[in-house]
C-alpha cells in the first residue's frame, strides 16, 4: 500500500512540475510567460478583449459571422436603391403611404406563409425557403420588370381616369395615383422592406440562437455587430465607386444587383458550409440533435391566431414585444446595430 501510495504522490508530482514547465515554454523569448499561480501575459489579455474566439471556434465565428455581413450588405442596398426609386418616381411623400398601406399588408402576408412553413418544413429548409425568394425577386426585377416598365405600367393620366382623380387633386388620392402608375418601384419598396425585418430577425438570429450556446454568445455577438458593421462601408464604396458610374439609372440597377446577387449566393452558402462543419465538428446539429442528445417531448406547433392568444396572455411575452416594438422604431431612426445586440443577448 505504501508503494502504490508513493507512485500516485510522484504521478501528482510530475504532473505538476510538467504544467508548469509546459507553461513556461508556452512564453515568448521576452519573458511573456505564464507564471506558476495562472497568470497571463499581456499580449494574451489585450488578444482576449479584442477577439475572446477561442482557436477552435474561430471558423465557426467566421461562418456564422459571414452570413451576418452578407444579409447587412445585401439589406444596405436594396433600402437604399428603394428610397432612391420611390422618390424619384413618386415624391418623398408616398414613403408614409406605403408603409400603411403597404408594407404593413405585405409584412403580415409574410408572417401567415411563414408560420404555415414553419410548421410543414425542417429548419434547414426553412430557411432557403425564406431567403432564396428575396434573392430571386431583385434578381427578376432587375432582369425583367425594371427594363419593360414603361410596357406593363400604367400611365399617369390612365390612372386619374379610370379611378376618376382630377388633375388638380392632392393628398391621399394623388399619391395613390403616382403608386398605381409606378407600382413596379413601390413593389421593390415593399418587398425590400419586408426583407430588412426577415432578414437580420428570421434568416440570422433565429439561426445563430440555434447553433452558438450562451457561453459562446457572450463573446460570439459583440463581434458579429462589429464584423456586420463593415458591410454598410463596403456597399457605400461599391455605390460611390462604380455603380454611380454607369451611363443611366438602369445601368446603375444592375451594377447594384449583381452584388446582392452574389450576397444571396454567399448567404446560403456560408449557411450550408456552416451547418456542415458544426455537424462534422460536434457530430449533430443543435437544432436537429437525434442520436446525440435526449429526445425531447416534442411542443405542438401552433397557428398564428393561438400563438397571438399566448402571447396576449403572458405579461413576460408582452414585455418583450414591447422591446420589439421599441427596437423596430431604432432600426427606423438609423440606431441599429447596438440595440440590436442588447436585445439578442438579452433573449439568450
Amino acid at each position: 500500500m505504501s508503494t502504490v501510495h508513493s507512485s500516485k504522490v510522484n504521478i501528482m508530482t510530475n504532473r505538476h512540475q510538467n504544467q508548469q514547465t509546459a507553461t513556461i515554454r508556452g512564453g515568448s523569448g521576452e519573458m511573456k510567460i505564464s507564471s506558476i499561480d495562472g497568470g497571463t501575459s499581456w499580449g494574451t489579455k489585450v488578444r482576449t478583449a479584442l477577439f475572446p474566439i477561442h482557436g477552435d471556434e474561430v471558423k465557426k465565428f467566421l461562418l456564422i459571422g459571414s452570413i451576418k455581413f452578407f444579409v447587412i450588405l445585401a439589406l444596405t442596398l436594396t433600402r437604399d436603391n428603394k428610397d432612391t426609386m420611390v422618390v424619384t418616381g413618386c415624391g418623398a411623400e408616398a414613403i408614409a403611404f406605403l408603409k400603411i398601406y403597404g408594407v404593413l399588408p405585405g409584412a403580415t402576408m409574410f408572417i401567415g406563409i411563414y408560420s404555415k412553413m414553419a410548421t410543414a418544413l425542417s429548419k434547414k429548409t426553412l430557411f432557403y425557403a425564406t431567403c432564396i425568394p428575396f434573392f430571386a425577386f431583385f434578381f427578376i426585377f432587375d432582369a425583367i420588370i425594371y427594363p419593360n416598365r414603361n410596357a406593363i405600367q400604367p400611365s399617369l393620366e390612365s390612372v386619374q381616369s379610370l379611378f376618376k382623380i382630377s388633375s388638380s387633386a392632392s393628398g391621399a388620392s394623388f399619391i395613390f395615383a403616382k403608386l398605381f402608375a409606378n407600382w413596379t418601384s413601390a413593389l421593390f419598396y415593399v418587398v425590400a422592406e419586408v426583407y430588412s425585418s426577415v432578414s437580420v430577425g428570421i434568416l440570422f438570429w433565429q439561426y445563430a440562437n440555434d447553433v452558438v450556446s450562451v457561453s459562446q454568445a457572450k463573446r460570439f455577438y459583440p463581434l458579429f455587430a462589429q464584423m456586420s458593421g463593415l458591410a454598410p462601408i463596403l456597399a457605400g464604396q461599391y455605390a460611390v465607386r462604380y455603380a454611380s458610374h454607369a451611363k443611366d439609372f438602369e445601368e446603375s440597377l444592375h451594377r447594384l444587383t449583381l452584388l446582392i446577387t452574389f450576397s444571396g449566393v454567399m448567404i446560403c452558402s456560408m449557411y450550408k458550409w456552416s451547418n456542415d462543419y458544426i455537424e462534422k465538428t460536434t457530430g449533430y446539429l443543435e437544432v436537429e440533435s437525434e442520436d446525440k442528445v435526449p429526445k425531447k417531448k416534442k411542443k405542438a406547433k401552433m397557428t398564428m391566431a393561438e400563438s397571438a392568444r399566448f402571447l396576449a396572455s403572458s405579461e413576460y411575452l408582452r414585455l418583450i414585444a414591447a422591446l420589439v416594438l421599441g427596437y423596430g422604431e431604432h432600426q427606423y431612426r438609423g440606431l441599429g446595430d447596438g440595440n440590436e445586440f442588447l436585445f439578442t443577448h438579452y433573449l439568450r
